[in-house]
């Protein structure tokens, strides 16, 4: 099953409905894949042709995006339609020959009643063969314009062709579009057929994710505000997942176990950055270690190996929190003014560092400012006995000294 993922690098960070086609297009691939016995292959095709609008400095952070946000398995290093010119007027060339292109003011159009007198010729129905491609929803069997066209009027080949040109090249066999894309069905079918395919691919359509807010709605935007990649994944395909209990999906693997075996076309939806916050939420509550482990050293978390795992394992809050109490842990404390419950603090971290039965206490409210030397980073637990110990007596050194300065200060 092959599949490719049409990137414009004309940013670089993807907006989110984009991401979430990419990511789409990657799970139906390999659905697919596994349901046929086969393999699943998914490349990139960098849409590059206008040098003005792109640039290959975005092309490492989309790439980024793909592999480590959506964790798209990539195949290849990927291909360029600016280096498929040749390919493209190669198949011009074709056209021409079949006498269904048209050339206006240097600009060529596709003659669509030219090109299904000449498929019927053949033996071919285009109208039955663009019904048959798309697989979840129904297309118009014909274009709805009488030209289309194919090429610039400066040489440049335009979408319909250069697509069909690459998928060919390609040998793809499942292209995953947006909704906005299903009037382009009836047209690239008839190129297909024109240049040689037995059977066009499959098309599948996805909703669009309408955003109001296209800066704040790019994934960079998001995981700057906090947002895991790991909800982000889930957000995105919830609506294509099969219902099941316990926590989110937390990687690829678990998105494609979930991944229903009927998608129906869905009407378009609004992106809702409320509920995304209410998902991360929640998934971080019960996210793998390993997840959220990987998930802190991508997002620059700054502490002892040891920390991070403890981390990542006993302090379950969104991503933001966790990076804190990373800082927090993994620097010298500067102490604020201590809290009332300071000295029960002490006595109860001193007692738990000794494995004392009052781990099994209820924690102090004074514990954060012992550890961190802030009263504000909330949900800090007995789990604190599983850090490592020498930090552990650290911090009480540390919180008995500014406790001692507090009460000398106090009195003078």
């Amino acid at each position: 099953m092959r599949t490719r993922l049409g990137v414009s690098p004309n940013h670089s960070s993807f907006r989110v409905g984009v991401l979430r086609t990419h990511l789409l297009t990657a799970l139906f691939a390999h659905a697919f894949a596994e349901h046929t016995g086969a393999t699943a292959q998914v490349r990139v095709r960098w849409d590059d042709t206008d040098a003005a609008r792109t640039g290959r400095k975005h092309e490492s952070p989309l790439l980024d995006e793909l592999r480590h946000v959506a964790q798209i398995p990539i195949t290849g290093a990927g291909s360029r339609q600016s280096e498929g010119t040749p390919r493209y007027r190669r198949a011009l060339a074709r056209l021409q020959e079949s006498g269904v292109v048209r050339g206006e003011g240097g600009a060529v159009t596709l003659d669509v009643a030219a090109t299904d007198r000449v498929l019927r010729s053949r033996g071919q129905d285009p109208q039955t063969a663009t019904a048959q491609a798309a697989l979840n929803t129904r297309v118009g069997l014909a274009p709805a314009e009488a030209q289309v066209r194919l090429v610039r009027s400066d040489g440049r080949a335009l979408w319909h062709l250069a697509s069909v040109v690459d998928d060919l090249h390609q040998r793809t066999t499942l292209i995953v579009r947006g909704s906005d894309k299903i009037n382009a069905t009836a047209i690239q079918v008839r190129l297909f057929q024109l240049l040689g395919a037995d059977v066009p691919p499959a098309f599948l359509f996805v909703p669009r994710l309408e955003e109001n807010d296209r800066r704040r709605s790019r994934i960079a935007a998001l995981l700057e505000a906090g947002i895991r990649p790991a909800a982000l994944r889930w957000y995105l395909v919830e609506p294509f997942l099969a219902p099941a209990r316990g926590p989110g999906p937390h990687s690829f693997a678990d998105l494609l176990a979930r991944l229903r075996h009927r998608v129906p076309l869905r009407p378009d939806a609004r992106f809702d950055l409320p509920r995304l916050a209410a998902m991360d939420r929640k998934l971080s509550a019960a996210l793998h270690t390993s997840v959220a482990r990987e998930e802190l050293v991508r997002a620059g978390a700054s502490a002892d190996p040891h920390v991070l795992d403890w981390v990542a394992t006993h302090y379950r809050r969104p991503l933001p929190h966790q990076l804190r109490l990373c800082s927090l842990l993994g620097g010298e404390p500067a102490f604020g003014a201590p809290p009332e419950e300071a000295a029960e603090a002490i006595v109860w971290l001193e007692q738990a560092l000794g494995g004392g039965a009052e781990t099994r206490a209820p924690a102090p409210p004074g514990l954060a400012w012992v550890l961190t030397g802030r009263d504000e980073v909330p949900g800090l637990g007995p789990e604190v006995a599983r850090l490592p110990s020498k930090l552990v007596a650290a911090r009480l050194a540390a919180a008995r000294q500014a406790l001692s300065r507090a009460r000398a200060a106090s009195i003078r």
